[in-house]
């Protein structure tokens, strides 16, 4: 399961640029086993990538959320070049090899939700800045 997330300012200009796409990490919110916290946990590099969005021809980012659900939610963070962080929280479950949202908030608002909403996890957020 990926999330495809645009970041406009006010006037609706993409916010998203190349020259500071190597400076985004992506964090799972884990829980410890030993103790029982959670932790925030680097994800692999190849947990997120930028593109070109074809409708609308802003740069994206896609996400592949935190599978390790805990009570039906998992937490993402993405910290930006400016080392601000967002949360990613998504409701859903694993199935098989593959997890299934059924909602996701970003910084606590519903930004998506399975009805009536298209299959594409695609959200736009605005922003100040990034």
């Amino acid at each position: 399961m990926d999330v495809s997330i645009s970041y406009v300012n006010e006037e609706g200009e993409d916010l998203l640029k190349r020259d500071y796409f190597q400076f985004y990490n992506i964090y799972y919110l884990q829980k410890n086993e030993e103790t029982g916290k959670f932790e925030r946990v680097k994800a692999a590099d190849n947990q997120s990538s930028f593109y070109v969005d074809q409708g609308t021809n802003r740069y994206a980012l896609r996400v592949f959320p935190n599978r390790e659900f805990i009570d039906g939610k998992s937490t993402t963070l993405i910290e930006d070049h400016r080392d601000n962080i967002d949360t990613l929280r998504v409701q859903g479950y694993n199935e098989g090899r593959g997890s299934i949202a059924e909602r996701i908030w970003y910084n606590g608002e519903l930004a998506w939700e399975t009805a009536p909403n298209p299959p594409r996890r695609y959200f736009t957020v605005t922003k100040s800045s990034l």
